[in-house]
C-alpha cells in the first residue's frame, strides 16, 4: 500500500519539476497599416522579435513588426450590436415562428441592438501605438503575455 501511495505521489510531482510552459495569449487583435488600414485580424498565436503571427479560423497571418503602426485587441463595437441583431431575429423566430415571427422580430431588432451597443461601453478594448518603435513592440509583447484578469 504504501508503494502505491508513494507512487501515486510521484507521478503528482513530476509536474512541479517540468519545464515552464511556452506562454500563450488567445486575445482577438486587429492590426493596422501606416495609413489606418485593417490589414490582419486574428487571435494571438506567437509574438516574435519582428513579427505578429495571428490565427484566423485554420489559416495563420505573419505580419511584420514594420508594417505595424497600432493594434486594437477585441472586436469592433459593430460586432457586439450585430450579434444583438441576430439575438432579435431569433427571439422573433422562437416566439411566433414563420411570418408571424416576423412582426416581433422587427420590434425587438432595435432594442436588441441598442443592448448590444451598450455592452460595448464594458467592453475595456486596448490601443497600442507600436510605430516601428521596438521598445513598444516589447511593452506590447509583455502586456499581451501577462496574466488577465
Amino acid at each position: 500500500m504504501k508503494y502505491l501511495l508513494f507512487t501515486i505521489a510521484l507521478l503528482l510531482c513530476i509536474n512541479i519539476t517540468a519545464q515552464e510552459l511556452p506562454k500563450k495569449s488567445k486575445i482577438f487583435v486587429r492590426v493596422y497599416n501606416n495609413e489606418g488600414q485593417k490589414i490582419a485580424k486574428g487571435k494571438i498565436l506567437k509574438i516574435t522579435d519582428d513579427a505578429l503571427i495571428l490565427k484566423k479560423g485554420s489559416s495563420y497571418i505573419t505580419v511584420p513588426t514594420t508594417d505595424i503602426m497600432y493594434i486594437k485587441t477585441k472586436k469592433t463595437n459593430g460586432h457586439n450590436v450585430l450579434i444583438g441583431v441576430l439575438a432579435a431575429a431569433g427571439v422573433g423566430k422562437l416566439a411566433g415562428g414563420g411570418v408571424q415571427g416576423a412582426p416581433a422580430g422587427l420590434l425587438l431588432t432595435p432594442v436588441f441592438a441598442a443592448i448590444g451597443y451598450i455592452t460595448t461601453l464594458f467592453k475595456n478594448s486596448q490601443h497600442y501605438s507600436i510605430q516601428g518603435d521596438p521598445v513598444k513592440w516589447k511593452s506590447f509583447k509583455e502586456n499581451m503575455y501577462s496574466p488577465q484578469n
